[in-house]
């Protein structure tokens, strides 16, 4: 357990990690709820600097949707945009010992699952007794299948026609 110096690659993620933790701290963007946490993810791929913040939940048993944003670096660590992916906050409950058939939820800022809800449904589907959680959208409906964990994309025209 000796200390160690960070290397390249962590210094650039506590960076902007220390950055984004400011902002959040001082933007009146971010909105905190009781029995939450904002947790950040700071991501560098192909020279793209982010931090994802998401609402995680105090107590066992909740899956939670919404209130979550991203925020994207350049190259010296310095914020070149913020955007909130959902507008609000959308808690579900799993903590029964009975499996859910499906759960949903619906998106109006964008038409596509985010990759904010993939992670929730990645990160939870383990715990959860889920089958199924539908994104609607006007114009397309996704389909997160707990136990395959596979994601279908259909336009909401074809789904309405299956129903």
């Amino acid at each position: 357990m000796a200390q160690r110096e960070l290397t390249e690659s962590e210094l650039h993620l506590y960076k902007i990690r220390t950055e984004a933790l400011k902002i959040i701290n001082s933007d009146t963007l971010y909105k905190r709820y009781n029995n939450t946490n904002l947790n950040l993810i700071p991501l560098i791929t192909n020279k793209e600097k982010k931090v994802f913040v998401l609402t995680g939940p105090k107590n066992n048993g909740v899956m939670i949707f919404g209130n979550d944003y991203l925020l994207t670096f350049d190259n010296n660590s310095k914020l070149i945009k913020q955007k909130q992916l959902h507008k609000s906050l959308i808690p579900i409950e799993f903590g029964s010992k009975d499996e859910i058939e499906a759960t949903i939820h619906s998106h109006i800022i964008d038409d596509l699952i985010t990759s904010t809800d993939i992670c929730t449904l990645m990160l939870y589907g383990k715990f959860a007794k889920m089958k199924t959680h539908y994104v609607m959208s006007k114009k397309y409906v996704s389909i997160w299948d707990f136990k395959k964990e596979t994601l279908t994309v259909m336009t909401r025209e074809d789904f309405e026609k299956i129903k």
